[in-house]
């Protein structure tokens, strides 16, 4: 996708690669062995000298007159004399076909005695030919094997607005001063060959060029890899797919003064200033000609672009675009580039890396244009740079975390699968089965989950850790495996010597629990501290008689509490070896009475309003009868 869309650009990819050229605009001083174009403006000073314009046309031609005496390469007149002179013996038009007034026949004859070229507009809408001379270029079109047709996408006028004929034919050489705004008002490249007819016409900037050469023949080159070349005796003027110029402005463009056509007029000018050199004649003066917004400049008259472009096909000074085939290069580069790394380094380092590898592009682009004028924008593969990067990292961010998932997941499947295991050993020597921990387990998630509505338990009690220490409760009892088998196996009561060693089982859970913690440097792990305090705690009672220390109210970890409850409800409703079951209202009634003293009032608050539940998982779990011992 990204390579298509280097190849067709949307409008905003093309509004920011304009805003890319306009910012790397030269700032190098003019050549020292330099000629440009020069400019002789009808202007504020002119009008206010000589009159308002239209001017006589025997003004014009007197104009046109001192300019020829300089001997100028070639003189492009950036105006058109549409319609004849008012005839002043008859004090109106002189009607078409008539006869010219003195002024028009000066006009013409003056045209036709020095290197002039006159302007004229084609048009788009409607049908203006009439019988017009226009001056055709004589030109040769030569394409590479498998290259586009060069004149498939130039513009095709339908009509012409132009000097009469008794004006264009005085001259050999004429061209069109159309301009090409862009969108957003900007002038950047100007038309410099349209088709009409099947006849291929001049800009005027290169007509004015081709009658300082001495030429009318051309030749249109056009390559596979889509480039468009105009040849003109020994300049090659590169064009886009439109036929356009993308012009070189530099900033002395803007500080270029015309010079003033009264001045040259009354004799103010040197008498070889405009010697050898190619003049643009036009109207920059307020109000009038066409006043234009370029990248160099807020405001330039239309006259001044078209010297401006005039300088760059003599110069050979092109802003050119490269072809579509480095665009992708770019772009194909860039992704690659994202690809790479951020496959192979991590976020940040990668994020740090593309960042310098995108201020090192854009650098490299703006010196490839000032030096070179190759305009190998960076805005689009930038943008691919950037869009490949988040979009891979985004990618591999979800994969990363669907991998810790399944990760996470197995070694959840892994703790149960040795919690349970660890839990089961106490079942091999003691007389309680597995659906004892089944039991544990379950009525310690119900029982939590009612607690977390508590406030004094709220802050402790969210959805992870519920889950995490109700996987523990099978725990509690697991220091029985260090009991001999003759308590564990006891059917009578026991002595108070051996109700001394059967009280250590708790201490003996704790201390295997936080052994093997050691062994692995967990000894600060959460999961561990829970295991821990289930096992050591579950026997201490609220109000301090119980055992191991005889802790007291908040002193005992709430997992103990929790557990205290759990464990002595499955004792009193389920068939041991040492007493016989009781019912389950039975187990409540005892439960309520030991509120306050064995266990804490929150948690049997809690277990009231669940305890229907806890009902069903008694007798859905219920002791299978054991034949062996019927």
């Amino acid at each position: 996708m990204s390579a298509v869309l280097s190849l067709y650009q949307p409008p905003f990819i093309a509004h920011l690669e304009s805003r890319f050229s306009d910012s790397q605009i030269p700032n190098d001083p003019p050549p020292k062995e330099y000629s440009p174009p020069l400019v002789v403006a009808v202007d504020d000073e002119s009008l206010a000298r000589i009159g308002r314009w239209p001017w006589p046309r025997s003004v014009v031609a007197r104009l046109l007159t001192a300019i020829a005496a300089q001997h100028p390469a070639s003189v492009g007149i950036d105006a058109i004399f549409a319609e004849p002179e008012r005839a002043a013996d008859k004090g109106k038009d002189s009607p078409a076909g008539g006869t010219l007034s003195a002024g028009d026949r000066e006009l013409a004859k003056v045209l036709g005695s020095a290197p002039f070229v006159l302007g004229y507009e084609f048009t788009f809408t409607g049908n203006h030919s009439g019988r017009h001379l226009l001056h055709p270029l004589q030109m040769v079109s030569l394409r590479e094997k498998n290259a586009a047709d060069p004149k498939e996408l130039f513009w095709h006028p339908t009509g012409v607005v132009s000097s009469l004929p008794v004006f264009a034919g005085s001259v050999t050489l004429s061209g069109f001063v159309n301009a090409a705004m862009e969108h957003d008002g900007m002038l950047r490249r100007m038309p410099v060959l349209m088709e009409q007819g099947g006849q291929l016409y001049p800009s005027f900037a290169l007509a004015t060029v081709l009658r300082s050469l001495g030429t009318h023949q051309a030749q249109l080159r056009s390559t596979w890899s889509g480039e468009r070349l105009l040849q003109v005796a020994n300049l090659n003027i590169p064009l886009d797919e439109r036929g356009r110029l993308l012009l070189r402005y530099r900033e002395w463009h803007a500080a270029g003064k015309p010079f003033s056509a009264a001045a040259l007029l009354e004799g103010r000018l040197p008498a070889d200033a405009l010697r050898g050199r190619i003049v643009f004649l036009g109207a920059t003066a307020t109000g009038m000609g066409e006043a234009v917004a370029t990248p160099v400049a807020a405001l330039l008259s239309g006259v001044q672009v078209h010297s401006i472009a005039a300088e760059n096909m003599l110069r050979a000074d092109f802003a050119r675009k490269s072809s579509w085939l480095y665009r992708l290069a770019a772009v194909l580069a860039l992704g690659v580039a994202a690809t790479l790394v951020c496959l192979g380094l991590p976020p940040l380092r990668g994020a740090a890396l593309l960042g310098l590898t995108g201020v090192g592009v854009w650098l490299g682009a703006g010196w490839l244009f000032r030096s070179q004028g190759m305009l190998l924008s960076p805005v689009f593969p930038l943008l691919v740079l950037a869009a490949n990067f988040s979009l891979l990292t985004l990618l591999r961010s979800f994969y990363m975390e669907k991998g810790a998932q399944h990760h996470k997941r197995d070694l959840g499947m892994a703790r149960d699968l040795i919690m349970t295991s660890l839990a089961s050993l106490t079942g091999i020597r003691d007389t309680e089965t597995g659906t004892h921990l089944l039991r544990c387990q379950r009525y310690f998630l119900i029982l939590c989950r009612e607690l977390s509505g508590n406030s004094r338990f709220r802050s402790i009690l969210d959805d992870e850790t519920i889950e995490l220490v109700s996987k523990l409760a099978p725990l509690h009892d697991i220091g029985k495996v260090g009991l001999p088998d003759r308590l564990l196996h006891k059917v009578t009561g026991f002595t108070t010597e051996e109700y001394e060693q059967v009280k250590k089982h708790t201490i003996y859970g704790r201390d295997a629990i936080a052994k093997a913690a050691s062994r692995v440097g967990a000894n600060d792990d959460e999961l561990i501290q829970y295991a821990k305090d289930i096992t050591y705690s579950h026997h201490e009672s609220w109000d301090g008689t119980g055992y191991p220390e005889g802790l007291r109210g908040e002193q005992i970890p709430w997992s103990g509490r929790v557990m205290a409850l759990v464990d002595a409800y499955d004792a009193m409703v389920t068939q041991r070896v040492y007493n016989t079951p009781v019912s389950h209202d039975e187990a409540v009634r005892i439960i309520v009475a030991g509120k306050g003293k064995r266990f804490d009032p929150d948690v049997v608050e809690a277990f009231l309003k669940v305890e229907g539940q806890w009902r069903e998982i008694a007798q859905e779990l219920a002791e299978e009868p054991d034949d062996s011992t019927a």
